[in-house]
């Protein structure tokens, strides 16, 4: 079959797994061998090298170079490896850190290569007009629904296997966060912040966008690969943060605000943090999204976690705008979240997911029933915030709604603005609290310690911001 194109692969990766699978008496062969079979690797070579592993790996023999090449030239495969090749790929790398990433992509490749054949075959077929269209679609929806079901393997491990075999592996692929931050130097004494599903759920004016995207740029600027799906803010809302913030870190005296920079507002120093950052190198990237469902939305991501060992973090701007074909909003809500956390699992991505509060619980300290419409998120996040207001912790039961009204809103005219993060969920550890100051018309969460006392001022100039 004459093909004009290249077919997908990976053979660095095919390689390096195969090295990684050749150390530490081959512990993470396990779990790399249920997501991929000798036919995933494109090269012919690789695919006996794997062959002959698993061979020794169930025998009870660890592998090594010379090893494979003994097995090699005592089966039908003699003479298609050459034994220095062999050697480049025994030191090809030195951890399998890497391996269960590597073995996904490889496998994503494969599925790739195999739909692209069968889109041929089946053009061919159609051209020739060899057989009947009801035939040539029943045909080609069989060949789709084998590489479809190829790809979802049983990820089954048995007590004893999963401690011999598996245990260590699994440490070592987390290993690979176990120094990423936040940037948030309060959150990062309480929080590992791992692959999972995080909810964030704010109050009005609690500032929960500005929140998580700065917090997408300080990870980005930790070098990790950072996504931000926006429904309402559009890609200049959300820069414009970041040269407020930016000016803010500065120059504290400077009036420059989000709003103003959007509308045109200019200075030197300003041009000067555009010029420098239309030089920076950050993964740091907006997806504007309008009527995308949750499976549209795993379709535009996939490709960025498949292409990489390493998962993005993502966070999506919010959970309650996002279409979904169900009756009612909860429904629609419980079937997203659960989408995501399997998505989550299957990838390792890291998914930051904000979330409204109910208008009930404005006035009140944060919980569970804060979360609007919120479904099942406390079984299925991993770990859930809300942000409030300080002084809604300081609101007495009983007191005059006029009164709480009327401290809420000086509240909102503070500046900083006094903001409390409370971890009502941690699946990494046990709940927290944490403070911020929050330079609203700044766009900039600054880590502070608890407010021991509101200061509320009775007149504040209240600056030109948005959340």
């Amino acid at each position: 079959m004459d093909q004009n194109y290249e077919l997908p692969h990976a053979i660095d990766m095919e390689r390096e797994l195969l090295s990684a699978m050749l150390i530490r008496r081959g512990e993470i062969i396990p779990k790399v061998s249920n997501i991929v079979t000798a036919e995933d690797f494109y090269r012919p070579e690789h695919q006996i090298i794997f062959r002959v592993i698993l061979e020794l790996y169930a025998q009870g023999n660890p592998s090594n170079s010379l090893g494979i090449w003994e097995e090699v030239n005592k089966s039908k495969d003699r003479g298609k490896i050459d034994f220095s090749y062999l050697k480049y790929v025994e030191l090809s790398i030195h951890t399998n850190a890497y391996a269960v990433g590597h073995a996904k992509i490889i496998k994503e490749k494969s599925e790739l290569r195999r739909l692209m054949l069968a889109g041929e075959v089946l053009t061919q077929t159609a051209q020739l007009g060899l057989k009947p269209l009801a035939e040539i679609i029943a045909e080609h929806q069989i060949a789709l629904d084998a590489i479809n079901q190829s790809s979802k393997p049983l990820n089954k491990s048995s007590f004893k296997e999963y401690f011999a075999d598996l245990f260590d592996g699994d440490v070592d692929e987390m290993k690979i966060y176990a120094d990423r931050k936040t940037g948030f130097v309060n959150l990062d004494e309480h929080q590992y912040f791992t692959p999972g599903l995080y909810v964030i759920g704010a109050t009005p004016a609690a500032g929960k966008t500005t929140f998580c995207w700065q917090l997408l740029e300080q990870l980005a600027r930790q070098g990790e690969n950072c996504v931000y799906y926006t429904y309402e803010m559009s890609r200049l809302e959300l820069y414009a943060k970041s040269l407020a913030r930016e000016l803010f870190k500065r120059d504290e005296q400077t009036t420059l605000t989000a709003a103003q920079i959007r509308r045109g507002a200019h200075s030197q120093e300003l041009r000067g943090i555009v010029k420098e950052f239309a030089t920076t190198t950050l993964n740091l990237n907006v997806f504007e999204l309008q009527d995308e469902t949750v499976d549209d939305l795993l379709k535009l991501l996939k490709p960025l976690c498949t292409d990489k060992a390493k998962a993005p973090v993502v966070c999506l701007d919010y959970l309650q705008i996002m279409p979904t074909g169900r009756e009612s909003t909860k429904l629609g809500i419980d079937e997203t979240v659960r989408k995501l956390k399997k998505f989550q699992r299957d990838t390792n991505t890291t998914f930051i997911v904000i979330s409204s509060f109910n208008r009930t619980n404005y006035a009140q300290t944060v919980s569970f029933e804060s979360f609007k419409d919120s479904g099942n998120i406390e079984y299925t996040a991993d770990v859930v915030w809300a942000l409030q207001l300080n002084v809604i912790n300081e609101i007495k039961g009983g007191e005059l709604v006029s009164e709480t009204r009327r401290k809420i809103d000086e509240a909102k005219k503070q500046q900083p603005r006094q903001i409390h993060l409370k971890c009502l969920k941690n699946r990494q550890g046990t709940n927290y609290d944490c403070y911020f100051e929050y330079h609203s018309a700044h766009d900039y969460f600054e880590p502070c310690e608890s407010f021991d006392e509101i200061d509320l001022p009775s007149q504040t100039n209240q600056k030109d911001d948005a959340e």
